[in-house]
């Protein structure tokens, strides 16, 4: 029998660019009406070199994984493109994201 985990568990600390990645992935996802988007179209929006996204979602992806959480952003090759695609997790996430950095 597996232990029950708890439903709201902390979110991890968060660098500045998994911030920036997660706002702009649920922008992105959101106008493609919830499709992939493209790695390089993300990195481009960032102002930032692919890798470095890569990077941060890998460092994204161990925080959660030591928080015992699910993945927020999936991550898939179509066609020789690396797409990625928040989770319901993630788009949670970048929801209470945007809500606490939007000004009152």
């Amino acid at each position: 029998m597996s232990a029950v985990r708890p439903v709201a568990a902390a979110a991890p600390a968060l660098s500045p660019l998994a911030l920036r990645m997660l706002q702009a992935l649920a922008q992105e996802q959101q106008a493609r009406a919830g499709q992939p988007v493209p790695l390089v179209r993300l990195a481009k929006r960032l102002e930032t070199a692919a890798s470095s996204v890569l990077r941060e979602l890998a460092m994204l992806n161990l925080l959660l994984a030591q928080a015992e959480q699910a993945p927020w952003v999936e991550t898939q090759s179509v066609d020789g493109r690396w797409m990625l695609a928040l989770t319901a997790p993630g788009a949670a996430a970048a929801s209470q994201i945007a809500q606490a950095s939007s000004p009152l």
